[in-house]
């Protein structure tokens, strides 16, 4: 079976691997389609590591490579362990596992797909959780008022939450395509920083007091401050992407300080049995998906056979920003 691994800074492969084995509690199944996490996957295929000493790929996972990269599958389920009840091959499931063609994981971490909801939409899950946890942990009130700064593919994920749950929502990002993108999914104001007056059209969507909670997505320290500036006073500020630069400006100065605001980061799921811990979390996503309540199709800018992903990585790292939601399709062998 085939495998991406990145081996080095900007060098990735398909290798030959062999499939991997169903332990009791596991469940195997064969990718259908998987999704590109654009800004996570092209870190990794540029070898940079998440802290400043080197020593992490990610959170908790050691810098090492060759390294796998990717983490939204939907598939078809075609062994389970003895162990497993609830899932039955033939099943068609999310995982959060990588690019491959095959993949093992702990039934606890795989999710049953209603027939309503398409492979595409599925396949974002991890990516659309990721924007959901930082909405939640925003804590915006009813009828509360939310900018996004940066409209990749975590801005845009939390886009669609914001319109599910019926918040009036602002983004900002610098790419006309995306302010489109964010428009045709119900965003109330999309604007551009090259507009003179963009921060004025923001404040005014909001009655001239900022958002109550603003989501840092753009992984850079201009849209933090960007993102602090738009926060009414005693507002929360939502730091999404993770940063591996250093501030070019002072967060605690003038202009910051006397505005009371709550930096917030946000990572991971509370711990079971919480309100919003990741079964319930994730089940509300699925029904929000199979509902059609969650505006995701806009979004969905590419699909790729998955044996084009190198290529794929290259073109984001070229800076080509036309590449938002990219899937790729695993139903056919490479011609």
């Amino acid at each position: 079976m085939k495998q991406l691994i990145v081996t080095g800074a900007r060098q990735a492969e398909f290798e030959e691997v062999e499939q991997p084995a169903c332990g009791a509690t596991d469940v195997l199944v064969r990718s259908r389609t998987t999704a590109i996490s654009t800004g996570t996957e092209l870190r990794v295929y540029r070898a940079i590591p998440v802290d400043d000493e080197g020593k992490y790929l990610h959170e908790r996972v050691p810098f090492v490579l060759p390294a796998e990269n990717g983490y939204s599958m939907v598939g078809d389920v075609i062994e389970t362990g003895p162990e497993v009840d609830g899932i039955s091959a033939g099943d068609r499931v999310f995982l959060p596992a990588a690019h491959r063609q095959v993949a093992v994981m702990d039934v606890s971490r795989v999710t049953p797909l209603p027939e309503s909801v398409p492979d595409d939409e599925a396949a974002l899950l991890s990516i659309l959780e990721v924007a959901h946890r930082a909405l939640r942990d925003g804590e915006p009130p009813a009828g509360g008022n939310v900018v996004i700064i940066g409209q990749g593919v975590i801005g845009l994920s939390a886009l669609a939450y914001c319109v599910a749950f019926g918040l009036r929502t602002a983004v900002v990002d610098l790419e006309p395509a995306r302010l489109e993108i964010a428009r045709q999914m119900g965003a109330d104001l999309a604007v551009s920083p090259a507009d003179g007056d963009y921060q004025q059209q923001v404040l005014e969507l909001f009655d001239g007091a900022g958002a109550d909670v603003a989501l840092e997505a753009g992984s850079n320290w201009t849209t933090i401050r960007t993102a602090m500036e738009l926060t009414r006073t005693d507002g929360r500020v939502v730091i999404v992407s993770r940063h591996t630069l250093q501030p070019d400006f002072n967060p605690f100065g003038q202009g910051f300080l006397g505005k009371r605001l709550s930096l917030v980061t946000t990572y991971g799921y509370p711990p079971e049995g919480s309100r919003w811990d990741q079964r319930a979390s994730v089940g509300l996503t699925v029904d929000l998906l199979a509902r059609g309540r969650l505006p995701v199709r806009p979004m969905l800018t590419h699909r790729f056979a998955w044996h084009e992903l190198p290529e794929v990585y290259a073109r984001l790292d070229q800076g080509d920003r036309t590449i938002v939601g990219a899937v790729l399709d695993w139903t056919h062998d490479e011609a």
